[in-house]
């Protein structure tokens, strides 16, 4: 009973609060309502732009100095490998350093880089440094090759009416000398033999390094068809003369590139056979 009361009560209340509510209000009170694009417009952002701006703006300057130091970061650590393996290649560069240069020469030694380079020809693209006098110049490996078959005609040609009849040694001047060209950078490469250990310990012939084998050679040189060739191994053999073999290794890599080697290529000088001729020849 109590609750129907109520209820009409509230209903009497609603009905009499609607009877002093004018037409004028209501419409008043629904323009009020209404949002159309002015107000839209005069509304109050409650955020700093500038701020946000400045914001994104400073993060993307964070990310841009992050990429650079990434980057440069990159650049050091390919630089440092590069350099490394230009060492590795060539531990000659290194000479004034001689710890770092022994390191290089260790690690090419292990890893068998010359023999590689050889192998792949590389060291005919790619010059090494080698010291000489205190000074760093390059060799780079001729590409120029000599036909065994080819020159061992012409020889025998040559030798027909010869009146010497050993090794063809005996030019028309009177001086030793070898007209083959084959056999005559043989001739360079078996003399260097004397003189080197081979990577993989095998020597295919000897021959002695004496003075007059070196003035043999040095008289022989001309008959080297390649211009390249024919001055570095004049400029080689000239030490040789002066009892300086320091650049055997690369004489006899030279040399035996040009006779289309695969085997037996040099990796370091005999110390003790070097000692030995100089003991005999150039004291």
């Amino acid at each position: 009973m109590t609750k129907k009361k109520k209820d009409i009560n509230l209903d009497n209340e609603l009905n009499e609060n609607l009877e002093d509510v004018t037409i004028e209000e209501i419409d008043k009170d629904m323009e009020d309502f209404y949002i159309d694009d002015e107000k839209i417009e005069n509304i109050k952002y409650n955020f700093d732009k500038e701020r946000l701006i400045k914001d994104a703006i400073d993060k993307a300057e964070k990310d841009m100095t992050k990429s650079k130091i990434k980057k440069k970061y990159i650049k050091i650590a390919a630089s440092i490998v590069v350099l490394i393996s230009i060492g590795v290649y060539s531990p000659a560069l290194a000479y004034r350093i001689p710890p770092v240069m022994k390191v290089l020469e260790k690690i090419n030694d292990t890893l068998k880089i010359d023999e590689i380079s050889a192998s792949l020809e590389i060291d005919t693209i790619i010059p090494k440094a080698v010291v000489e006098n205190n000074k760093i110049h390059f060799v780079k490996i001729t590409r120029y090759k000599v036909d065994k078959t080819k020159e061992n005609k012409e020889s025998k040609d040559d030798n027909k009416g010869s009146d010497n009849k050993e090794n063809n040694n005996e030019g028309s001047n009177g001086k030793n000398i070898v007209y083959d060209e084959y056999g005559v950078v043989n001739f360079i490469h078996q003399m260097s033999n004397q003189i080197i250990n081979p990577a993989d310990g095998k020597k295919f012939g000897v021959i002695k390094i004496t003075p007059q084998n070196i003035e043999i050679a040095l008289n022989s040189i001309k008959n080297i068809n390649n211009d390249e060739a024919r001055d570095y191994l004049n400029k080689a053999l000239r030490k040789w003369q002066n009892g300086d073999f320091n650049n055997a290794v690369e004489v006899h890599n030279y040399v035996w590139h040009m006779l289309g080697g695969e085997i037996g290529i040099a990796s370091s000088l005999d110390e003790e056979e070097i000692n030995k001729i100089k003991a005999q020849y150039f004291k």
